[in-house]
């Protein structure tokens, strides 16, 4: 259940508390609060609407300090209510548009870099990019070159420019000629349909395929469908731990091998990125809303993405203690970024 909207003086005080510690990493007390413009309450009355938040569960105080630090309670509260929208600053928006232009953006893998890198340098968190699944790319063509000893690269051309390649080894010697054959009547019978339909179609559609060509055919597609099924696994692209430890939250020599461990965990971050988000919407957990207990200490900020028909994640990690609004904007940019790239 939502919890009641707080009083207008409640709002004042929980938000400058947040808005405190983002900035200075320091508990807020009644004293300072009493100090600053904007505030005509005394350092008294400050600390009874302190106590009512406490008593309500969206702020606390560490250790004896008498100062007031927000809970993620109180974080959520902020998110939802007390925040507004920022437009990223100029600077920030070449920031993150310069990191692609470097880049051969034909290329899946390297774009998807230099989004986690955008990310990452623009924000001073951990940049994470979840690939998005290739079975839903739309093939434009099929085509494929001779490496010599029984190796070729297939390359696979998507309707909207990537192209992702593979490499495939053979058994037997393959005559180009019939690889380039089989390579035509794939993109003549597939070309404008997804990657799932071409390696999940029945059999019988290649009735009209003569079986010198078949055999090969048959060589070409499991072989692709093994890369469909794979791919998305090892597609975590992630970058700035570096940011994520040099927070004062962090600092502590016990805990930070266990956050870089928790960080690089590939795995973990994929099963944080996978969860569904609405195509339009940025979406924030906080502290013990991410599903994974390990992340506690952490709040993520995650969209969507579209490159053509494929969707992916991407967004940031960071402290609980982040600039929610500015990281917002930024992961709902990059992310509008990734989307113009394929359009264009």
């Amino acid at each position: 259940m939502d919890p009641q909207p707080l009083s207008e003086r409640e709002h004042l005080v929980l938000e400058a508390i947040v808005r405190n510690y983002i900035l200075k990493a320091e508990p807020t007390s009644s004293r300072y609060l009493s100090r600053q413009s904007g505030f005509d309450l005394c350092a008294a009355s400050i600390r009874n609407v302190m106590s009512d938040l406490e008593e309500q569960g969206y702020i606390t105080h560490p250790h004896t300090s008498a100062g007031r630090v927000p809970t993620d309670q109180g974080y959520r509260y902020y998110v939802d209510r007390l925040m507004y929208f920022t437009e990223l600053p100029v600077e920030m928006k070449q920031q993150i548009r310069s990191a692609f232009v470097a880049v051969d953006q034909t290329d899946l893998h390297l774009l998807l870099e230099a989004a986690s890198r955008a990310l990452s340098r623009s924000t001073h968190q951990l940049g994470v990019i979840l690939a998005p699944k290739l079975e839903n790319g739309v093939l434009g063509q099929l085509y494929i070159f001779h490496l010599g000893e029984k190796r070729f690269i297939l390359n696979i051309a998507l309707d909207f420019g990537f192209v992702k390649t593979m490499l495939l080894e053979f058994e037997t010697e393959i005559p180009r000629e019939r690889l380039e054959c089989a390579c035509r009547i794939l993109t003549a019978k597939f070309a404008g349909k997804t990657l799932a339909q071409m390696c999940a179609v029945d059999e019988g559609v290649y009735d009209d395929v003569p079986d010198f060509d078949l055999g090969v055919v048959q060589l070409l597609v499991p072989s692709i469908r093994k890369m469909v099924q794979t791919d998305t696994a090892v597609n975590v692209f992630t970058e700035g731990q570096t940011n994520v430890l040099l927070q004062p939250e962090f600092f502590d020599r016990d805990r930070v091998g266990a956050v870089i461990e928790i960080l690089e965990e590939k795995t973990l971050l994929m099963h944080l990125f996978e969860t569904a988000v609405d195509e339009d919407r940025v979406l924030v957990t906080i502290g013990g809303e991410n599903s994974d207990g390990q992340f506690a200490s952490f709040s993520i900020i995650k969209t969507k993405y579209m490159m053509g028909n494929m969707v992916g994640s991407l967004g940031v990690i960071g402290p609980k203690r982040m600039p929610y609004p500015l990281l917002i904007s930024a992961v709902k940019y990059t992310a509008n970024i990734l989307g113009e790239l394929v359009s264009s």
